[in-house]
């Protein structure tokens, strides 16, 4: 598919679908109750996620009172999938064609999540998160294990097993510079945090290491650990972010990122500038970086977006442009519940990205369509959907993935589905459903 076919058929969607944004309310600090959910890149995730895996801020006000000592939560997630796909365009191709056959994946998981948040004095609190699934490698899995710490409410430290999100974007999380992974994914992270409440704002700080990033586990070095720091700002209008991230094998980063409200439209920008450091390490034959080319010179990164709410909040809209100067950079992506975490890569140059959201009000459905395409390549992946939730334990979601344009390229190539099918149907049924106790 050319070019021009290609801006052809989203300037279509734009035209035919229902426009409007993902949440009511504050848009952008709902987001990781609906959209952190609906995670399109994770194809087989299941719809109503249960897992807790990002507590990144333990804010001022959160203080810890002993009136609930002990939190008990369990949830569980029955999931099943079935997904038929091809490997070329099905009218692209002969019937006939033997590269025209689809394969199909047909899976189950099933998955409980038990946490324990202990209130043990006004001061420490200890949280635990434990997962049980089949099948997996592992049966028993710790996701999280860290405590919080506040001294007289003016210092607030969290250390242990958990993960944090910096950034605001959904669709190119380029500032969530602690995910800027350099090598091979995989690894927990264990990091000590550190945040202090300084007027309207605060100052967060960040010591980190991933077992990848470790050559003996058992004797970490201090050049195998990465730093970083952030100040926000939160005015009545606007709040602003900034910061920066240092680790040995990777550039020097820092980003800034505003978002605001202008009318009933949520407006958020980002910039990043990435600084090449002599301590990065090089291949010493072709100078390359663990993840690919280098530069001796500062390179610039930026996007902006919006999202809006239309009738009631029946209908959102998300759209973002963000133009990556950097090469070969990418980001890591937790765990999934039918994909391992991974490495991905942030493509050069352009890309755009659109998504809907379209909420009739009958019997919990939801429409919802996803466009990513990035410009210098002409590749392009599209995820339209539809799920119901006809009861309080049962969501179906049916989607059909496709990856368009040019067929080198990444949306191509490496594709959300597990067997890199370029075109997929995907149909999954999932019963799941939360207690919580308090003692």
């Amino acid at each position: 598919m050319n070019r021009p076919r290609l801006f052809l058929l989203f300037l279509t969607l734009g035209i035919v679908l229902p426009r409007g944004p993902f949440w009511t309310g504050s848009v952008l600090e709902a987001q990781d109750e609906e959209w952190s959910n609906w995670d399109i890149d994770s194809l087989f995730d299941a719809p109503q996620e249960t897992e807790i895996v990002e507590n990144d801020n333990m804010e001022p006000e959160d203080t810890i009172t002993l009136r609930d000592r002990v939190t008990i939560e369990a949830s569980y997630d029955f999931v099943g999938a079935f997904s038929p796909g091809w490997s070329e365009a099905p009218w692209e191709a002969p019937w006939n064609d033997e590269k025209n056959k689809y394969n199909y994946i047909l899976g189950a998981r099933i998955e409980a999540l038990l946490s324990l948040d202990f209130n043990l004095t006004e001061s420490l609190r200890v949280w635990n998160s434990f997962s049980f699934s089949v099948p997996d490698k592992t049966i028993f899995s710790i996701k999280e294990f860290y405590f919080d710490y506040n001294l007289q409410r003016r210092l607030y430290l969290r250390a242990g097993l958990f993960t944090i999100a910096w950034g605001i974007s959904v669709n190119f999380p380029y500032t969530n510079l602690p995910s800027r992974v350099p090598e091979k994914s995989g690894g927990d992270s264990y990091m000590a945090k550190l945040d202090i409440p300084i007027g309207i704002g605060g100052l967060q700080l960040l010591a980190m290491t991933r077992n990848s990033f470790l050559q003996d586990p058992a004797s970490p070095k201090m050049e195998e650990i990465a730093y970083g720091i952030k100040y926000n700002l939160a005015f009545e209008k606007a709040d602003i972010d900034a910061g920066f991230f240092y680790y040995i094998e990777m550039p020097l980063r820092g980003f800034i990122s505003l978002k605001t409200t202008l009318g009933n439209t949520e407006i958020y920008a980002e910039g990043l500038t990435a600084i090449p450091h002599p301590e990065m390490h090089r291949d010493q034959q072709t100078g390359s970086s663990s993840w690919g080319e280098t530069y001796d010179s500062l390179r610039f990164s930026g996007s902006a977006g919006f999202l809006q709410d239309f009738f009631r909040g029946k209908l959102t809209v998300n759209g973002e442009i963000f133009f990556n100067g950097e090469k070969a950079t990418g980001w890591y992506r937790e765990r999934t519940e039918f994909q391992d975490a991974e490495a991905l890569k942030f493509i050069e140059g352009f890309n755009g990205a659109l998504n809907l959201i379209y909420r009739p009000g009958i019997i919990g459905m939801r429409l919802f369509v996803q466009c990513l395409y990035a410009l210098d390549e002409n590749s392009a992946q599209l995820v339209p959907g539809i799920s119901i939730k006809p009861g309080d334990l049962i969501t179906a979601t049916l989607t059909v993935p496709m990856a368009l344009g040019n067929r080198d390229g990444t949306y191509y190539t490496q594709n959300a589905d597990r067997d890199n099918r370029p075109f997929s149907i995907v149909l999954l049924l999932s019963f799941g459903s939360t207690f919580k106790y308090k003692m």
